[in-house]
């Protein structure tokens, strides 16, 4: 089951993980963590839960983006860490999630935990079959990484006309999807978006918009399922 911090505009997230498991969403994860206790549950994943430091974990992963890594350097409001690099040394797992190779950024972390298991996943659609490859693409996204997004769409060879990005987790107005219909009608293109983004839009923005389901493929991902077992 998944325990998730309760932010009114993270509604797209909660509810793409309540489709894969069991949420809890409270303003307080210990709370949270007290009903799955009560309720029995053998396992919880904390999402976004690494800052909450009144909570101990079995499993400390962190995540980055292969694109982006560590970017400035900094973190939030400064750049877009949420803890300084250092404190990978409190962490047992670290993600490498995207398209490129970081050898030099993986020399780094292990030298600042040896301990460190690195591990690597890409992201792959699932609904391939739904788009018909010979149009011409307008895409939008409001998310964190939306680099990311573009890359994975060209290396499935999509042709991509339109690139629009919005502030994570944005609230898409009539305006911005009436703007976005109508540049896409004018060029003669199809929109895609997210699944977090088309989770944002009401039934009427959702009409002639597709988005790309997609899941992360772990390398190694029996070896990674192995590390779990032994550490639970």
């Amino acid at each position: 089951m998944f325990i998730k911090k309760k932010y009114i505009d993270q509604i797209d997230e909660q509810n793409i993980l309540s489709k894969y498991g069991n949420l809890i969403c409270l303003s307080f994860r210990d709370i949270a963590l007290k009903i799955a206790e009560q309720k029995k549950y053998q396992l919880a994943i904390l999402d976004d839960g690494l800052q909450d430091k009144s909570l101990n974990y079995d499993i400390s992963i962190a995540c980055f983006n292969s694109s982006e890594l560590v970017g400035n350097g900094l973190v939030l409001p400064a750049g877009p860490l949420r803890e300084r690099v250092k404190n990978i040394l409190n962490y047992d797992v670290a993600f490498l999630n995207g398209e490129k190779n970081n050898k030099s950024f993986e020399k780094t972390l292990k030298k600042l935990n040896p301990n460190l298991k690195i591990f690597k996943a890409k992201y792959s659609p699932k609904n391939l079959k739904s788009f018909k490859f010979k149009n011409n693409f307008l895409i939008f996204s409001g998310i964190g990484n939306p680099l990311e997004f573009q890359q994975t769409l060209k290396k499935y060879n999509f042709k991509i006309k339109k690139f629009m990005t919005f502030p994570d987790h944005y609230k898409y107005k009539s305006s911005d999807i009436n703007n976005i219909k109508n540049i896409a009608m004018r060029n003669k293109l199809k929109i895609i978006t997210t699944e977090k983004d088309y989770n944002r839009l009401s039934n009427i923005q959702k009409k002639n918009i597709q988005f790309l389901k997609i899941e992360l493929k772990i390398e190694k991902e029996k070896e990674f399922k192995n590390f779990l077992l032994k550490k639970l």
